[in-house]
């Protein structure tokens, strides 16, 4: 595996999705079990969550459980800055489609988080991710961008699917920015 080359790992998950589609539904209630049973979890004022595309951990469930504390993302799509956005109500028509198609709070029925501190999660999606807290992303630094500038204090915490997961480092580049820890099936992996 050529770990300099991050659009082609960036397309070989894509391609492996369908090796390990199958047990995805189980993987993502254990990933959500393991969350749910964690003190940083239950004691976060602000949960950063994301609205899962196809080949995501879906965290949906955990919004259930903690609907006054789970914000989402709305990405500007001339800047690619993303703002999060509280949403109490569990429910899709809090959301319309954004960037990529995918389904972001309507800014008019949320409220803005302007301040993550350091009790807060920021649970992060991506491609790939190294056991040193390096993580590829989706190519457009939106992820990085907001960590570097408003989740500085927040835990963050990648989410994955195990197989997502590789034992060599993953090359950083100055923006970059390297996460806390990282969540799959198999339980927490802190760094």
């Amino acid at each position: 595996m050529n770990l300099k080359d991050k659009s082609s790992l960036r397309q070989q998950w894509k391609t492996n999705l369908i090796r390990y589609h199958s047990s995805f539904s189980i993987w993502n209630q254990e990933i959500c079990g393991h969350l749910l049973a964690d003190s940083s979890f239950q004691k976060a004022e602000t949960i950063a969550l994301y609205y899962p595309r196809d080949w995501e951990v879906n965290l949906l469930p955990l919004w259930q459980k903690r609907p006054n504390h789970c914000a989402f993302p709305k990405t500007d799509p001339q800047s690619l800055e993303i703002d999060f956005y509280l949403v109490k109500s569990p429910s899709p028509s809090n959301f319309s489609k954004g960037m990529g198609n995918i389904p972001e709070p309507i800014p008019k029925i949320s409220r803005i988080v302007t301040d993550f501190k350091s009790t807060d999660l920021i649970l992060v999606p991506g491609f790939v991710f190294d056991n040193k807290g390096g993580r590829i992303g989706s190519g457009k630094g939106v992820y990085d961008r907001f960590l570097a500038k408003e989740g500085k204090l927040a835990q963050k915490l990648g989410i994955a699917f195990s197989p997502q997961v590789v034992s060599e480092s993953i090359p950083q580049e100055p923006h970059d920015i390297t996460l806390n820890g990282l969540v799959t099936e198999k339980g927490f992996i802190y760094f």
